[in-house]
């Protein structure tokens, strides 16, 4: 079964991590909001393979290899409906999801070099 969180890990994440950081630094106070931003207008589709092309649209990405699998475990599970909705409705939610862990992630690479 798919959640709301688990669109977050799979999903979320490896886009947010696949966006090129010529664009992440070009953009370094507005990132994510442009991240937001063109989670909620690409999700106005009714197919998570178009709403995967109209974020590309919008913002600049090269998915990773190692986050395929975590990503067309989302889009190929037949809950695009209920996805998408999500996206559209709960967008300010899913996406404090991705920086939460974003900043575990950070404070995790501090750690290690201290």
């Amino acid at each position: 079964m798919v959640t709301q969180e688990l669109v977050a890990e799979n999903l979320l994440w490896g886009l947010w991590r696949s966006i090129t950081e010529d664009y992440k630094t070009q953009y370094p106070r507005e990132i994510w909001e442009h991240f937001e931003n063109a989670l909620r207008s690409a999700s106005y589709t009714d197919s998570l393979k178009v709403f995967l092309t109209n974020f590309q649209r919008r913002i600049p990405i090269e998915i990773q290899a190692q986050y395929n699998k975590d990503i067309l475990s989302i889009v190929e599970a037949g809950q695009d409906e209920t996805v998408l909705n999500w996206l559209r409705t709960e967008t300010t939610y899913l996406t404090m999801l991705v920086r939460l862990r974003n900043q575990e992630r950070k404070e995790s690479l501090k750690e290690l070099k201290s």
